[in-house]
């Protein structure tokens, strides 16, 4: 279904009308034909289809007005595992991932190109942990916490001294390997923690939510690698002011 509606919207807008695409000429003079955008099957801020596209999200719609408004074909676009989206932009000019969080690890690679949505993170654990009490960040390092691999939330915990952290491929089996037992604590933004109980059939009210991490910038971005030419980053950054 997502796949059918993100399908027409990207119709409406001419991302995937062949005869409102910019000419070959004009994406290679301005610099756009080695411009990949990388994504991950994240719902609900990416949804990618059993055929492996893009099929919707709430930070898809903005990435692809600004490609639209560039002129960048909606090919360019991929979803590919977490792991290999953030290591293609870490390593290769023109690339970009999105959503993305601003760490200071991050930073040393990225450009934080534009600002996709704003997201709040708390820690969260199941009620049935009634023995578990969070008043500090050192309260939660006591507990085992669920995190992804290479994720924002990871490398905010182990820059704050967390040792116990286990890791997964994705959110969706950080979620299941949580509400499993596999860890006490796992963080997450609301929006995220419902879509992901959701898709595992489970119910919002088997967890309790404590405190935010306020230190930590959980902003969601679309960011490109920072060798990428200043003209492209600048081309793409007054592009997404336009769309605001």
């Amino acid at each position: 279904m997502w796949h059918r509606l993100l399908s027409g919207a990207l119709l409406a807008a001419g991302l995937c009308n062949p005869w409102l695409q910019p000419a070959a000429g004009e994406v290679r003079a301005a610099g756009l034909d080695e411009v990949k955008i990388y994504t991950d099957d994240d719902p609900p801020y990416v949804m990618v289809a059993a055929d492996g596209a893009v099929a919707g999200g709430t930070t898809v719609e903005k990435v692809t007005r600004v490609m639209r408004k560039v002129g960048l074909p909606f090919s360019a676009l991929q979803a590919v595992p977490w792991a290999r989206a953030y290591q293609e932009a870490k390593t290769r000019p023109y690339a970009m991932v999105f959503p993305i969080a601003k760490t200071r690890e991050r930073l040393k690679y990225l450009d934080f190109t534009f600002k996709i949505i704003d997201a709040e993170v708390y820690f969260y654990w199941r009620r049935s942990r009634a023995d578990i009490q969070l008043a500090s960040l050192d309260d939660a390092k006591k507990y085992s916490v669920c995190v992804v691999r290479n994720d924002y939330r990871q490398e905010y915990l182990e820059s704050e001294g967390f040792l116990k952290l286990d890791t997964a491929g994705d959110t969706t089996e950080n979620v299941r390997k949580f509400l499993g037992g596999r860890c006490d604590l796992i963080v997450s933004t609301e929006t995220g923690m419902l879509s992901k109980l959701k898709a595992l059939g489970a119910e919002r009210a088997q967890l309790a939510r404590g405190m935010k991490l306020d230190k930590l910038d959980s902003a969601l971005y679309a960011a490109f690698n920072k060798n990428t030419p200043p003209e492209v980053i600048a081309r793409f950054k007054a592009a997404a002011a336009e769309v605001e």
